[in-house]
């Protein structure tokens, strides 16, 4: 953890601020840092209160997060809930908003005005990896943390010492920043089915667009989830972007290091604005599947719009 010594002297110097706006794009990194400094307000090293907040069940301190695609009202409302009473075990409270940006308006209003008039001795620790779709006015009342981003390689070396493949791992380099979300990715084998399915997909739709249209039934099979369609696409758009730069003969890291010969033969075959049409044909798939759109037409329609 990067920031472990600045945490360590602003607990010593007791210069606490209200708010925290923790900001990378390793929210993995970002949770760890958390967690210890939620440790270290709450507890002073006291190893019993240490394992109480470990294990979420300390009193003083309250840990958000959420799975889907929002963090619900009750939560907010829970969470206020406790905060405004006064601490029962420690000089402070303390409150960890895991992806804050995943806040409806409604919820980020309603700690908005909480940080406004924050009770005594509380303290907010906010994760994003998306700053800037935070409000304005969120950020004027945190103290920003920025994380420094790690360099692309030291993530993939990081991920292979999980003993996670080096083809895996470069691929999940270009999907997430997050270790963890990474590794759970890899704990199910639908992500390397997913793997194996974008590269088949993307060949047939640059060598047999009908062949194409028949095959997304065994792939829509596969991804019948939100969350496992948007990364099925998010590895398509990164193996487009191999082919990409094996075009123009770029030398950078791959997502698809293990494909490399067939991805070179394949851009052998189109010209840059082909390619180039097919990532924003992509692009405009992910679009509409966020806005509800049915994924086999989502697909249908990001087959036939990648030969033109």
């Amino acid at each position: 953890m990067q920031l472990t010594k600045e945490i360590d002297h602003l607990l010593s110097a007791q210069q606490l601020s209200h708010a925290y706006l923790f900001e990378g794009d390793n929210m993995f990194e970002m949770k760890s840092t958390a967690m210890y400094f939620a440790e270290q307000i709450l507890c002073e090293n006291e190893t019993s209160c240490t394992t109480k907040v470990r294990n979420f069940n300390h009193p003083d301190f309250v840990y958000i997060q959420s799975d889907e695609t929002t963090i619900k009202k009750h939560q907010i409302e829970e969470l206020l809930r406790k905060m405004n009473q006064k601490p029962i075990e420690s000089q402070y409270k303390v409150y960890i908003i895991e992806a804050f940006d995943k806040l409806t308006v409604q919820g980020e209003n309603s700690i908005l005005k909480f940080l406004e008039e924050p009770p005594p001795n509380t303290i907010a620790l906010l994760l994003t990896t998306k700053k800037d779709s935070i409000l304005p006015t969120i950020h004027s009342r945190c103290q920003l943390v920025h994380f420094k981003p790690a360099s692309k390689e030291d993530y993939i070396e990081e991920l292979k010492q999980s003993d996670i493949s080096s083809p895996i791992a470069h691929t999940l380099s270009f999907i997430t920043s997050d270790k963890e979300e990474a590794l759970l990715l890899t704990e199910e084998q639908v992500f390397t089915q997913i793997r194996k399915s974008v590269t088949k997909l993307a060949e047939l739709m640059v060598k047999d667009t009908q062949m194409a249209m028949i095959y997304l039934i065994d792939c829509t099979k596969m991804i019948q989830s939100r969350p496992l369609q948007q990364l099925f696409l998010n590895c398509l758009n990164a193996y487009f972007q191999d082919v990409l730069h094996a075009k123009i003969e770029l030398d950078v890291i791959k997502a698809y290091p293990d494909m490399e010969s067939e991805i070179i033969e394949i851009s052998k075959h189109l010209s840059l604005n082909d390619i180039s049409n097919y990532i924003q044909v992509i692009t405009e798939a992910n679009r509409k599947l966020a806005q509800n759109v049915g994924i086999m037409l989502v697909l249908e329609q990001m087959v036939v719009n990648g030969k033109r």
